[in-house]
């Protein structure tokens, strides 16, 4: 009962520090690198990409958290009748925002269309992680296994 409670208490608390630290890492980089002679950059690349892999990997680690975050608070509570419009839209959104993306006929839907695609990526990566309530639980055996199997 005790690891129950633990592991819908939410994020671990590391992430959302590392996550932290990085990005003031990555941004006190930024100075330091810009004073780096032209010659030294030119000799050392990987010293230019610091500040931007740091931020990058700030937010990436940011992400996992509010995917753990949105996994430990809705996986559970949110019927299939919700969950599977919602997915099926994502990935609507995905299949239109590709369409727009390599549409020939207008470049301002080139634009929306990445745009989109990006956000229609990013919830259904969010979405995927979020079991509905019936799968739930089904998953933790508080459903009776003849309920379960038709």
């Amino acid at each position: 009962m005790e690891n129950e409670k633990e592991s819908k208490s939410g994020v671990p608390k590391g992430l959302p520090i590392a996550s932290a630290i990085l990005l003031a890492l990555g941004l006190i980089a930024i100075p330091i690198v810009n004073n780096v002679s032209e010659e030294q950059l030119a000799r050392n690349v990987i010293i230019a990409a610091i500040p931007f892999i740091l931020i990058f990997a700030s937010i990436i680690v940011a992400f996992m958290s509010l995917v753990w975050f949105a996994s430990s608070r809705l996986s559970g509570n949110i019927s299939e009748k919700v969950y599977r419009p919602i997915e099926y839209i994502l990935i609507g959104g995905i299949v239109v925002g590709i369409f727009f993306m390599f549409q020939p006929w207008f470049f301002p839907l080139f634009k929306n269309g990445f745009f989109l695609l990006l956000a229609s990526t990013i919830g259904y990566i969010l979405w995927s992680h979020v079991r509905p309530k019936e799968e739930a639980a089904v998953e933790t055996g508080t459903v009776p296994a003849a309920e379960s199997e038709s």
